[in-house]
C-alpha cells in the first residue's frame, strides 16, 4: 500500500504498482469506446525484452474500467490517475484514500494529466481538448481545443504547454495567456497502421505517433514516437517556435509502443513501452537499457505513463501506470527504484 510517500506490501495481480530498480512504458490510448471494446478480449504475444533488471513493486490495485493511463503525483505525495475509459481522474492521498478528483462530459476519455506549479491539474481529454481542474477541486473547465487525440502533457519553464496528437502526429502549444497554436507537424511525429520495430503492426490498429513529452537539460523537446518506437528532438529557438526535428534514439524494438516519459535530473529519459511491456533507460546519449521487463517476470502490463515520487525518500523511485488495455489484468500503478534522484516538479 502506498502511505505517506512510501510503497510497501507485495505484488498481486491488478494492482498499481512501483518499480523498485526498474521503469517501464504505458499503453496506447484509444479514441473511442467502440474501440476499446472491439480490443477488449485481443490477446497478445510480446516479444521478449533483454537486459532485465531490478524489483518492481505493485502499489495501487485497479480493476475494469479504472484503467489508469497517465499518473501526476503533488509535492505532498498525492497520486492522480487518468482513468481513460471512464473520463475520471482518480485520487490517491497518501494515506492510500481513493476519491473521485473529477469528471469530464459523458462519452469523454481522459489521458496525459500534468500539474503546474500551483497544483492546478490539466488533463488532455480525447475527442475535445486540455481541461483545467483546480488544486483543490472543482469543476475542471476547458482551456483550448486540441484536434486529433491530445494525449502527452509538459510544461516549460516559462508555465508554456505542449501537447501531444497521437493521431495527427503534431505538437500543439498553449501559452501562458491561453492562445493556443500548432508548434510542430514534423513527418517524425506521424504513426504508422503498418509494421513497427518488432515486425508487427501496434495492437491498438491505430496510427499513434507524437505521445509522451519532456525537455532535456539543453531545453529541447523530446518527443516518444509510439507505433515507430522512436525518440524525436525537436530544438526551441529563441522565438520559442520550434526547430528542425531529428530522430535521437530509435526505431528499436525495445521503445516499440513508447508511450509516458519522464525525465531525471542526470538526463536520463525512461519510457514506459506499452507494446513491449518494457521501461526502458534513454541516456543522454541515447544508449538504451531495460530497467523492467515483463518478459522477465515483471508485473508490468501496457505501462503507460511515468512519475517520480516526490515524498521524502522517494525521489528515486519511479511510480508506473499499468493501463493493461490489451493484456486485460494488472491494472494499477507499480513502482521501482530509478537510481537517481528525480526532478523536482516546476
Amino acid at each position: 500500500m502506498y502511505k505517506g510517500g512510501r510503497i510497501s506490501g507485495k505484488c498481486d495481480e491488478g494492482e498499481i504498482m512501483v518499480i523498485c530498480g526498474r521503469s517501464r512504458r504505458t499503453a496506447l490510448t484509444v479514441v473511442t469506446a467502440a474501440f476499446v471494446a472491439a480490443i477488449a478480449g485481443l490477446a497478445l504475444m510480446f516479444p521478449a525484452a533483454a537486459q532485465a533488471g531490478s524489483r518492481v513493486v505493485p502499489v495501487i490495485s485497479l480493476s475494469p474500467p479504472q484503467l489508469p493511463e497517465s499518473i501526476a503525483i503533488d509535492s505532498r505525495g498525492t497520486m492522480y490517475l487518468s482513468l481513460f475509459p471512464l473520463g475520471e481522474i482518480l485520487k490517491i492521498a497518501p494515506d492510500g484514500t481513493q476519491s473521485v478528483f473529477a469528471t469530464f462530459p459523458s462519452g469523454s476519455m481522459s489521458l496525459g494529466v500534468r500539474l503546474d506549479s500551483a497544483g492546478n491539474l490539466y488533463v488532455a481529454v480525447a475527442g475535445s481538448g486540455v481541461w483545467r481542474v483546480p488544486a483543490r477541486g472543482g469543476t475542471p473547465v476547458e482551456i483550448a481545443p486540441v484536434p486529433g487525440l491530445p494525449n502527452g502533457l509538459v510544461f516549460d519553464r516559462q508555465g508554456n504547454l505542449y501537447v501531444s496528437d497521437s493521431l495527427g502526429g503534431a505538437i500543439y502549444r498553449i501559452a501562458r495567456d491561453g492562445s493556443v497554436a500548432l508548434w510542430s507537424d514534423s513527418p517524425l511525429l506521424a504513426g504508422t497502421t503498418g509494421p513497427g520495430p518488432c515486425g508487427t503492426a501496434h495492437p491498438s490498429g491505430l496510427p499513434l505517433g507524437a505521445n509522451g513529452l519532456a525537455f532535456d537539460s539543453h531545453g529541447d523537446l523530446l518527443a516518444a514516437n509510439t507505433t515507430l518506437g522512436t525518440i524525436v528532438r525537436i530544438p526551441v529557438n529563441r522565438d520559442g517556435s520550434a526547430g528542425t526535428a531529428g530522430v535521437f534514439v530509435g526505431p528499436d524494438c525495445r521503445l516499440w509502443g513508447a508511450d509516458g516519459v519522464a525525465m531525471d535530473v542526470r538526463g536520463n529519459l525512461y519510457v514506459a513501452a506499452n507494446a513491449e511491456n518494457d521501461i526502458v533507460r534513454v541516456s543522454p546519449q541515447g544508449d538504451l537499457h531495460v530497467l523492467a521487463s515483463a518478459a522477465a517476470g515483471d508485473p508490468l502490463s501496457n505501462p503507460s505513463d511515468i512519475a517520480f515520487g516526490t515524498g521524502r525518500g522517494d525521489r528515486k523511485q519511479i511510480f508506473i501506470t499499468n493501463f493493461a488495455l490489451f493484456t486485460g489484468t494488472g491494472a494499477g500503478v507499480v513502482t521501482t527504484d530509478a537510481g537517481v534522484p528525480g526532478r523536482p516538479l516546476p
